[in-house]
């Protein structure tokens, strides 16, 4: 794991709406439970527009926009982390081990030949880094601006 240098500097503003901890608990309860509802439906939104299908598709997809920010926003409550560098240190470390976990998967689907997992894979894992490389970007473009 590491810690960006730059998110070390940027300035600390607490999250988390939530002060109680019973409250907190019975938000961690419900997330537990309704986390990736929203790409659940979005893999529906997805078959239904392959079926040709648009309006439903689309129908589903500003669902699963209308959940997915919602679920944010009550990790926002629940405080996930409680300030903005941990947060942005966190999601580097998630966005660097997305890219190793997906060119792990890559390689594997390569060994046993699995050609349609493997493309699958690589572009994802390419998308990955390149969605790193954007981040680390403008992390440190923006906190090296503002310090």
């Amino acid at each position: 794991m590491f810690e960006n240098e730059c998110v070390k500097k940027y300035p600390t503003h607490m999250l988390g709406l939530a002060k109680s901890e019973d409250l907190k608990y019975e938000i961690k309860k419900y997330l537990d439970n309704k986390t990736h509802s929203s790409a659940y439906i979005k893999v529906c939104a997805m078959e239904l527009k392959r079926m040709g299908q648009m309006e439903m598709s689309l129908a589903l997809e500003k669902i699963a926009e209308s959940k997915m920010h919602f679920e944010a926003v009550l990790m926002e409550a629940f405080g996930m982390k409680e300030d903005v560098r941990l947060n942005l240190n966190n999601v580097l470390i998630r966005a660097e081990e997305d890219v190793v976990f997906a060119r792990k998967i890559e390689m594997l689907a390569k060994e046993n030949e699995e050609h349609e997992v493997y493309t699958l894979m690589h572009e994802l894992a390419k998308t990955e880094a390149e969605n790193l490389a954007a981040l680390m970007g403008i992390v440190n473009r923006v906190i090296e601006d503002r310090i």
